[in-house]
């Protein structure tokens, strides 16, 4: 389970394009989710920031900040 705070998110850094994951060492290229529209359409969306490293999927932040 993960968990934080509004005050911990507001103090948190922004995200760049890339991060530098801390389970291979490599940069990896941040990507985001796309909110669905009521009328099934997608949106794009900072809300939740997101990489790859190999076949593996890691959260990278929320609303544009590093978590």
């Amino acid at each position: 389970m993960f968990t934080i705070g509004n005050d911990e998110l507001d103090k948190a850094e922004p995200l760049g394009d890339f991060i530098l994951c801390n389970k291979c060492g490599n940069r990896h290229i941040i990507k985001y989710g796309d909110k669905v529209l009521p009328d099934g359409t997608l949106k794009p969306s900072k809300s939740l920031a997101f990489y790859n490293c190999g076949e593996k999927l890691y959260l990278a932040g929320i609303d544009g900040k590093r978590v």
